[in-house]
C-alpha cells in the first residue's frame, strides 16, 4: 500500500470512530422518535426508554465529543538543549536533518528515557505540521557511541523522509482519541460502581441489623461499562490496521538510519537497545535507589549519570555484549507498531556490505558539554519531589549505609522477639538465649511458613535451627557493621560486598554450628567477635 493509500485507511478508520458515536446517537434517536410514533401520545412508559435513551446516550457526548486533553497531555519532561550550550548536539542533528531532506527541529531535549523521538504539534488530526520537537534519551549517549547515535537519530528523521510524518500524525491521533475515549468510560463506569457498590453495603448493613440475609447483588459498571467494551473492540480493529502499517514504517526508517549512518552502526545501536534498557532498569534498581529507603541519593548528576559507571565496568560489558548478540525470540504483536528487534536486526544485516564499517567510535556523551551538569538538571526536573528531600553522598557511603540500613530493617523481627523474652536485642542478648535454653522460643517468635508453624518435636527443631543460624549469624554481621568493624564495599560487577574483619570468615561458619548444635556452645561465636574487636556487654554492678 503506497503512503497516500495508508494515510487514506488511518483517516477512514478515526473517522469510523467518530461515525460509530454518531451512529449510537442517532440509533437512540430513531428509536425513540419511532415510538412516540407508534403511541401517537406521551406516556409513563415512553419517558422511561427516553430517560434510558439519554443515559446512554449522554457519556458518548461527554466523554468522545465534549472532553478535550489538555495541551500539556504529551509533553515529555526533560532538559531543553539549546544551541548555544550545546553546539556538538546541534552540529549532528543538524548534519542529519539536511542529509535526510527534511526540516529540522526547533527544540531538543534530553529525557531519562531509552528513546529518541521526533513530534510535531500539528492540526487537523497531524495533517498541517507544526512546530518539530526532538527527544534523546540520556541512557542513549552514555551507553552508544557516536555513530550509533547518528543511526538512531537518521531512524526518526527517516520517518519524515519517507513522509510517514502525516500517516504517524493521524494514527497517533485515532490512538489517543480512542485510549481517551475507552479509558473516560471505564473511569465514569468504575465511579458508578464505587458509589453502587455503597449502597448495597449500607442495605446489606441494614438487613443484617434486622437480621435478615443481605440480597447478595454485586456492583456493576452500569451503561458507561457496556459502551467502553463496544469502544474498545473498535480500538482492537483500529490498532491492528494502524499498527501494521506502523511497522511497515519501521521497517523503512531502518533503511534510512542505514543508508545515512551505516549498516554496521545501524545493526550494532539496534541490538544494544534492548540491552541498555535492561542495564537502565537494572541499574536504578540496584545502584541510583539503593538508599532511597534509608533517605539518600548518589550526587547530583549521578542518579541517571551513574549508569556510565556500569557500562564501563568490564564485567557488565561482557554481559551486555552477550545480551545484544542473543536478541530475544518475541514472536510479533499485531498490535505493536514496532516490529520485534530480532527482525530488524535482521533486515538490516541482511543488506549489502557498504564498507562504512562501525561509523564514529566516539562516546556519544563526548557531545555534551558539561555532562555533569546537565545530569543533574535533568535530575531536577524529572525526579518525584520527595528526591529534594533526600541527602546526596558519594557511591561509597551510600552504598555502606543503605546496606547497613537494610541489615537493621531485617533485623527487626529478630529484635522483637529477643524483647519479648525480656532480652536485649543484640548479638550478646541472642547468645544469652541460646545460653539459657530459650533458643527454640526465640525460634518461635519468628515469622515462619505454614509447614514449619505445624511442624512438632524434633521435625520443629529442623525447621528451626537453620532460622536461629542464619539470625545469628546476621546480628554478628550487622553488630560488627554497627561498630565499623565490618562493611560493604561498592561493586560495579555485582552485589555490594561484605567485607568482614580480618581472619573472622575462617572461623564463623564452625562458631554458627556449634552455637545451634542440639548441646549448643556459644564460647566460639563470642571469642570471634571478642578478637574482632566487638566488646562484650558489661554486666551490671550491685
Amino acid at each position: 500500500m503506497s503512503t497516500s493509500g495508508r494515510a487514506v485507511t488511518a483517516v477512514a478508520l478515526l473517522a469510523g470512530f467518530y461515525l460509530l458515536a454518531l451512529g449510537i446517537l442517532a440509533g437512540l434517536l430513531a428509536l425513540d422518535v419511532a415510538l412516540f410514533q407508534e403511541l401517537g401520545h406521551f406516556s409513563p412508559g415512553l419517558v422511561k426508554i427516553w430517560a434510558l435513551s439519554a443515559a446512554i446516550g449522554y457519556p458518548v457526548v461527554r466523554v468522545v465529543f465534549l472532553t478535550r486533553r489538555r495541551k500539556d497531555d504529551g509533553e515529555v519532561p526533560g532538559v531543553v538543549l539549546t544551541r548555544e550550550r550545546q553546539p556538538a548536539v546541534w552540529a549532528v542533528v543538524d548534519r542529519i536533518a539536511q542529509r535526510t531532506g527534511v526540516r529540522g527541529p526547533a527544540e531538543i531535549r534530553l529525557v531519562p528515557q531509552v528513546n529518541a523521538g521526533v513530534y510535531e504539534e500539528t492540526r487537523l488530526l497531524g495533517l498541517i505540521p507544526g512546530k518539530r520537537h526532538l527527544v534523546i534519551g540520556a541512557p542513549l549517549l552514555l551507553g552508544l557511541t557516536e555513530g550509533e547515535l547518528e543511526s538512531v537519530l537518521a531512524h526518526e528523521f527517516g520517518h519524515y523522509s519517507n513522509r510517514d510524518v502525516k500517516l504517524a500524525a493521524v494514527t497517533v491521533a485515532g490512538r489517543r482519541a480512542l485510549l481517551h475515549t475507552v479509558g473516560g468510560l471505564h473511569q465514569r463506569a468504575d465511579q458508578h460502581q464505587a458509589e453502587e457498590a455503597a449502597k448495597l453495603a449500607a442495605k446489606a448493613e441494614k438487613r443484617l441489623a434486622k437480621g435478615r440475609k443481605p440480597s447478595g447483588e454485586q456492583a456493576g459498571g452500569g451503561v458507561d461499562r457496556a459502551l467502553a467494551k463496544l469502544f474498545a473492540l473498535y480500538a482492537r480493529l483500529y490498532f491492528r490496521v494502524s499498527e501494521a502499517v506502523g511497522r511497515r514504517q519501521e521497517y523503512a526508517a531502518d533503511r534510512v538510519a542505514a543508508q545515512l549512518a551505516g549498516r554496521d552502526a545501524t545493526a550494532s545501536a539496534l541490538r544494544k537497545l534492548p540491552s541498555l534498557d535492561a542495564a537502565q532498569d537494572f541499574y536504578l534498581s540496584r545502584y541510583a535507589t539503593i538508599g532511597w529507603d534509608a533517605g539518600m541519593l548518589p550526587p547530583p548528576g549521578q542518579v541517571y549519570g551513574g549508569l556510565l559507571h556500569l557500562l564501563s565496568d568490564p564485567g557488565r560489558r561482557a554481559e551486555l555484549a552477550e545480551h545484544a548478540l542473543e536478541l530475544p525470540e518475541e514472536d510479533p504483536d499485531p498490535f505493536d507498531s514496532h516490529p520485534p528487534i530480532r527482525l530488524r536486526v535482521a533486515a538490516i544485516e541482511g543488506l549489502p556490505d557498504d564498507g562504512r564499517g562501525p561509523g564514529a567510535t566516539g562516546p556519544a556523551l563526548a557531545l555534551l558539554q558539561d555532562a555533569e551538569r546537565v545530569l543533574a538538571e535533568l535530575e531536577v526536573v524529572t525526579l518525584v519531589p520527595e528526591a529534594a528531600r533526600k541527602q546526596r553522598v558519594e557511591w561509597p557511603e551510600l552504598v555502606r549505609t543503605a546496606m547497613l540500613s537494610r541489615a537493621r530493617e531485617a533485623s527487626a523481627p529478630a529484635h522483637r522477639a529477643l524483647a519479648g523474652l525480656g532480652l536485649p536485642a543484640t548479638v550478646h542478648g541472642l547468645l544469652d538465649a541460646v545460653d539459657a535454653g530459650r533458643a527454640w522460643e526465640f525460634t518461635d517468635r519468628l515469622p515462619k511458613s505454614e509447614q514449619a508453624a505445624a511442624a512438632t518435636g524434633r521435625a520443629a527443631r529442623e525447621f528451626a535451627r537453620p532460622m536461629l543460624r542464619e539470625e545469628l549469624a546476621h546480628a554478628a554481621v550487622t553488630a560488627l557493621a554497627e561498630a565499623g568493624l565490618a562493611a560493604w564495599e561498592l561493586s560495579w560487577s555485582g552485589p555490594a560486598e561484605l567485607r568482614l574483619p580480618e581472619g573472622f570468615e575462617d572461623g564463623f561458619d564452625a562458631a554458627l554450628n556449634a552455637a545451634c548444635a542440639d548441646t549448643p556452645d556459644t564460647a566460639p561465636l563470642r571469642a570471634l567477635l571478642t578478637g574482632a574487636g566487638l566488646p562484650a556487654p558489661v554486666a551490671p554492678t550491685v
